[in-house]
């Protein structure tokens, strides 16, 4: 993704405006999603993310060099997962539940924020008369591309995090929901990353050949389509 922005088809002007605007949406949606984990931990009992550093809003905290290559490569990836203790949790399972579904939440208030964003500066760029050499122009093209970003980034998270793989938040609930010993808990934590892998192969094959084998990207763009055509009937566009 990041690569297809600097050596696309644009400006030196939007590349910039562009690639910023991807890293900030990455930013915010990886920091505020283990962050988002880290604070519903703490109010369930378990303070080990803050007395750890998880509780920050510096990214070294949180990146992982392989979670970010992917979001360079494919558009998709993910942080370092802030550290939990269950046993920690004054009910284990609601502890559980709660800081899998923290992550997510998070993405989608700022996914709605974003959309709200990218409407909201679209319907300025369509009312308003810029020139586009402006400062003004300039302003109304970070707004729109940050909301557009922030909108499919933190959307992309959500589904990409609720996949039942380990260890991701999807595999978490529905580890919070069986026993310890359940044979596909065992499973997916043995062979989660071999699937994962599988996953993103059948991706840059697609991307190769045109054959729509691409299972994670259709996943993905099809909760997308769900959620942005769910924003627009709330916001009325």
């Amino acid at each position: 993704m990041l690569y297809s922005l600097i050596f696309g088809d644009y400006t030196l002007q939007d590349k910039f405006i562009l690639v910023v605007c991807y890293l900030v949406s990455i930013y915010f949606a990886i920091v505020l999603h283990e962050i988002g984990h880290g604070l519903v931990a703490k109010w369930n009992g378990d303070d080990t993310a803050r007395m750890m550093g998880r509780l920050s809003l510096n990214p070294l905290k949180h990146f992982e060099p392989i979670g970010m290559v992917m979001f360079v490569l494919v558009g998709i990836g993910w942080a370092r997962p802030v550290p939990v203790n269950p046993n920690n949790f004054k009910s284990e399972k609601k502890g559980m539940v709660t800081v899998a579904l923290a992550g997510v939440t998070v993405n989608l208030l700022l996914s709605f924020l974003s959309f709200g964003l990218y409407v909201g500066m679209g319907a300025i760029a369509t009312k308003v008369a810029v020139d586009v050499e402006s400062f003004w122009m300039i302003l109304l093209k970070f707004g729109l591309y940050l909301g557009m970003f922030g909108t499919l980034i933190n959307i992309s998270l959500i589904a990409f995090n609720l996949l039942p793989l380990f260890p991701l938040d999807g595999f978490r609930l529905v580890e919070a929901f069986t026993k310890p010993n359940n044979k596909y808990v065992v499973f997916m934590r043995k062979y989660s990353f071999y699937i994962f892998i599988a996953l993103i192969g059948l991706g840059i094959i697609a991307d190769f050949t045109g054959w729509p084998i691409d299972v994670l990207g259709m996943y993905i763009n099809a909760i997308r389509s769900l959620i942005v055509k769910l924003y627009g009937l709330i916001l009325g566009v």
